[in-house]
């Protein structure tokens, strides 16, 4: 793993396939792809840090990383196409550690759902919200 922040927040994603207590192959899938497309892990890498997984969460410090990590849980959480209440509860969750008012917090996590069972590229997610 390139550091701390990197790893934590990756496993962070992890966290996503278990929230509704059913690990399904699908989901594994997603994180596996967006471990080696987004973070530049091979599978080797990915196996071995979930291994090791631990609970520290570190919040990213820029907007955008931010966006991105909550946006790759929500595409976790739709992987095996049902999203069940625990995976919205835990990125509203992330998304209230990561400083987002909490007023905010149902419609950031609601268009990141959507735009993610849209399987919409991240740099559209992104844009459109830097535009709003």
């Amino acid at each position: 793993m390139v550091n701390a922040e990197l790893k934590a927040r990756f496993l962070s994603l992890y966290c996503m396939i278990l929230a509704d207590g059913v690990i399904d192959n699908r989901e594994l899938d997603t994180l596996y792809r967006i471990g080696v497309d987004n973070y530049g892990l091979s599978p080797e890498e990915i196996t071995q840090s979930v291994r090791e997984a631990g609970t520290s969460f570190i919040i990213p410090e820029r907007f955008e990383d931010k966006v991105q990590l909550l946006y790759e849980l929500a595409m976790i959480a739709w992987a095996d196409e049902v999203l069940e209440n625990s995976e919205i509860q835990l990125i509203r969750n992330y998304a209230l550690r990561m400083g987002f008012e909490s007023e905010n917090v149902p419609e950031i996590t609601q268009y990141l759902l959507d735009k993610a069972h849209e399987n919409a590229p991240f740099a559209t997610v992104i844009n459109e919200i830097m535009n709003q």
